[in-house]
């Protein structure tokens, strides 16, 4: 968390609030969570917000970026009069002043409105880029679903190179920018296709299937405005939670009856993640 749904739902929401804002101070607690030069950073204004998979951009009047990665526990907090009107925060962040010890970078506008960069486990970052270095920078990641680029026929293809299990190979942000543990597990059990199948052994119609079920869910997703997990980190703007988690198809729902044979919902490891899947709808193949 959060996964593309989670971070589009964020850009939205800061492109109807600071568009053409200038940056009137730039405050690093963290030096390690931000590389570049912060004089080339305050004074300019917001232009427009982008996002390819999971990483998020700030494009500056002076044509830099700022890319923000909020990995897994980063957030995004703007307080304007003390009040919070965007978060990806901890529990009872509202309820507590800001900064606080997970507080990494604060962006103040000339607004009198501050937007802070938290991040328990440090993992996240930002960094400031021109725009030749942002596209070096993310010539490894793969295709966003949402571009026009990535159709079935190239989905398909891509999984043709790997006989990994197809659940890892969702996940690898170098075929497939913005996939994550969700999203992967729900439309592999909507295409009816184990975790474990080796992704060059998924069949066309296999692969067209999963390929239109991983963007109808990230849709519905940014819809319902993106999952809150059970550590309820994940709010709206007005701090309100998140819909999707009651949209879940097995996700999280270990022992659970499927919703289509009844068969107990499992769940394994692969690779360090929980993998959630049901053991008679979804059924390993090996290409035998």
């Amino acid at each position: 968390m959060p996964e593309l749904p989670e971070v589009e739902v964020i850009r939205q929401f800061l492109d109807k609030n600071l568009i053409n804002k200038t940056i009137a101070d730039l405050t690093i607690l963290n030096p390690k969570s931000f590389v570049g030069n912060t004089d080339q950073v305050i004074g300019q204004k917001i232009v427009s917000f982008s996002r390819l998979g999971k990483q998020l951009s700030f494009n500056l009047s002076n044509d830099l970026i700022l890319l923000f990665h909020l990995k897994m526990t980063g957030q995004l907090v703007i307080i304007k009069k003390t009040k919070t009107v965007l978060g990806h925060p901890t529990p009872k962040t509202n309820e507590l002043s800001l900064p606080h010890k997970a507080t990494r970078l604060i962006l103040t506008f000339s607004e009198d409105t501050n937007l802070y960069f938290n991040d328990q486990r440090k993992f996240g970052w930002v960094k400031l880029l021109k725009p030749e270095e942002l596209k070096d920078f993310q010539k490894t990641l793969g295709l966003d679903i949402f571009d026009s680029n990535f159709t079935s026929k190239y989905f398909y293809s891509q999984l043709q190179k790997s006989g990994r299990g197809i659940k890892l190979v969702l996940l690898d942000q170098n075929k497939f920018a913005g996939i994550g543990n969700i999203y992967a597990n729900d439309a592999l059990f909507l295409s009816q296709i184990h975790p474990q199948t080796p992704a060059n052994c998924v069949t066309k119609t296999q692969a067209k299937n999963l390929h239109s079920y991983l963007i109808s869910l990230m849709t519905e997703s940014i819809k319902h405005g993106g999952s809150t997990a059970k550590d309820n980190k994940y709010i709206h703007p007005d701090g309100s939670f998140g819909q999707h988690q009651y949209y879940f198809r097995v996700y999280q729902k270990e022992g659970e009856p499927c919703s289509v044979c009844t068969t107990p919902i499992k769940r394994l490891k692969i690779s360090g993640r929980s993998a959630f899947f049901c053991p008679s709808c979804q059924i390993k193949s090996n290409c035998l």
